[in-house]
């Protein structure tokens, strides 16, 4: 392998941003302090590392992540990665490209060892990644500020409720008061 091979971004708010692996080991998550940091909330903090093999090509760990770690649509959590594989990290997709020049899928087609997909142009812009249950790690805490909400709207519905209900009876007891 003459190259470090890359990991290209897919997902869309990061499309075409390139992590070139270039360390026995590198560690991704949403955290700062990882070597490569995708600030995405469906990333867990340290998601997952890449382990560079004898060979060249690189192993993919999952480290028991929230939203987990899948290749090419199957969930893992531990794989070696092979040219062109799509990587999704939580709800971010990754392609893993270790081709050198004349090697891999592409190869005689005219493309050069990396080529840009232009996602753009499709037709469809869908993302092959399932729904994730607990897409936020904030989630819970979102949903428990929308419970607090909606409950402060309902208690004040009732008063306004109670409210209409005595001004009805006030108009009543007057009607009836100035009927006698």
């Amino acid at each position: 392998m003459a190259e470090n091979p890359k990991l290209t971004v897919l997902f869309e708010k990061l499309r075409g941003k390139t992590f070139v692996l270039d360390k026995p080991e590198m560690s991704a998550g949403r955290k700062d302090a990882m070597d490569i940091c995708i600030k995405d909330p469906s990333l867990s903090g340290h998601h997952c590392d890449f382990i560079r093999l004898e060979s060249g090509s690189y192993l993919i760990r999952d480290n028991n992540s929230t939203n987990g770690t899948r290749v090419n649509n199957v969930p893992i959590t531990e794989h070696e990665l092979k040219n062109s594989d799509i990587i999704q990290l939580g709800g971010v997709e990754i392609l893993y490209d270790c081709a050198a020049d004349g090697e891999g899928p592409v190869s005689g087609s005219g493309f050069g060892r990396t080529h840009t997909i232009n996602l753009d142009s499709l037709e469809s812009n869908l993302s092959t990644v399932k729904e994730l249950s607990n897409y936020s790690p904030f989630a819970e805490v979102e949903v428990k500020q929308q419970a607090r909400t909606h409950k402060i709207m309902l208690a004040g519905l009732v008063i306004l409720a109670l409210g209409l209900i005595a001004v009805v009876a006030l108009l009543i007891v007057k009607i009836f008061s100035i009927g006698e």
